[in-house]
């Protein structure tokens, strides 16, 4: 029998912006939470970071599923009480503006602990709430450039190149889900709520905690490769990516690719001799895929079982076999795209159940309601414009 989700009932309060808090919040709400995003009147910001239509960008989506939102104007006394009164009844309370700028609008933690000292309050900064660089923006871009990322990732000419993806975000993000979940358990046996600090800057860190000792290790030269041969190759049609991590991985693709004498050679005999031979090895392995296809090579490398991947795009992702067997992909109905492909959080149970994400301020009214507004309550909100749809 599956389990309930294990934050059901768990009240949260999200009042971050773009990708780490709110990515972080979508994740306790598909672990059961009921989520509560407070968005400003022209909504998340990242409800027009990129293209989509009605503020439901591929990033508001992925960032906000499960949730609940609303919409309030916090620069207004009457939209501060408000969120004031929301964050009372709150579990978690998520943040991610500068520091100093929650604080300037009376929502910070002294104001929430103040009515609700168990809260778990969580602040996601670029760069810490102090020091030289607190004040700095931290985006996506910059994390990269400033932690290591651009420059580990650099061109075979050298030039340093950020990753496609938002990293420092994400893991930020992750990280911050499970210092929540440390923080409610901490609080199951001392009843103590917490002001969790969190920082893209940090959380960078810790993501590449190997690189950056092996840095150091090596004295900031280029450290030997973790095995040989290793990389993405052309084929006749494609590309491929091989590896050796065992012995019996570097034979088996010897085998296939026509090199069975350097099974024995003993330029070759051990990991550490080929390592330093690496360029000569992986010029040779390139120099024999180039020669056939890619179907050629996976038909010959799987039999041999060897450690190999085709390279594949999102779609042949989402329709791999392996991946409709795990039902890594849950079809959602998501407004106002109809059924998308959304991954499901890892380790979730399959009968849990996968929300979409809202319209900014859909569920305004329902929220209200639940605090004790009435309609006489809610229509003097809505005609100051401190709440929106």
């Amino acid at each position: 029998m599956s389990a309930a989700p294990p934050y059901a009932g768990l009240k949260v309060l999200d009042l971050s912006q773009g990708i780490a808090g709110p990515y972080c919040a979508a994740l306790l709400a598909q672990q059961g939470a009921d989520v509560i995003k407070v968005e400003p009147p022209g909504g998340d910001w990242i409800r027009n970071a990129g293209g989509g239509h009605e503020g439901m960008t591929p990033l508001a989506i992925a960032g906000n599923l499960g949730k609940r939102s609303i919409v309030v104007d916090a620069q207004k006394p009457a939209g501060r009480d408000l969120i004031l009164r929301m964050a009372a009844r709150a579990e978690v309370v998520i943040e991610n503006n500068r520091p100093g700028v929650i604080e300037r609008l009376g929502l910070g933690y002294g104001a929430v602990a103040a009515s609700n000292p168990a809260v778990i309050y969580v602040s996601i900064t670029g760069f810490g709430p102090d020091g030289p660089d607190a004040q700095k923006a931290g985006t996506d871009s910059i994390l990269q450039s400033l932690t290591g990322m651009a420059h580990r990732n650099r061109d075979p000419d050298g030039t340093p190149r950020r990753m496609p993806l938002l990293i420092p975000d994400t893991v930020t993000a992750v990280y911050a889900a499970q210092a929540v979940g440390a923080a409610l358990y901490a609080r199951g046996r001392d009843g103590k709520g917490r002001h969790l600090k969190l920082s893209l800057f940090e959380s960078a860190a810790a993501f590449q905690a190997a690189q950056i000792v092996e840095n150091r290790i090596f004295a900031g030269a280029a450290p030997p490769p973790n095995t040989v041969p290793a990389g993405v190759f052309r084929t006749r049609d494609g590309h491929l990516s091989l590896s050796a991590v065992t012995e019996g991985h570097f034979r088996a693709a010897m085998r296939v690719l026509g090199l069975e004498a350097w099974i024995d050679d003993p330029r070759f005999a051990t990991p550490a001799e080929r390592k330093k031979h690496a360029a000569f090895v992986n010029e040779e392995v390139g120099r024999r895929l180039a020669e056939q296809t890619t179907a050629h090579w996976v038909e010959k490398l799987g039999a041999a079982d060897a450690l190999f991947a085709e390279i594949a795009d999102y779609p042949a992702y989402v329709d791999s076999a392996q991946a409709k067997h795990l039902g890594v992909f849950a079809s959602l109905a998501q407004p106002p795209y109809g059924e998308l492909p959304v991954p499901r959080m890892p380790g979730a149970d399959h009968s849990w159940a996968l929300r979409p994400a809202p319209h900014a301020g859909e569920n305004g009214e329902e929220i209200l309601r639940e605090l004790g507004l009435d309609d006489a309550a809610i229509a003097e909100l809505k005609a100051s414009a401190t709440i929106r749809s």
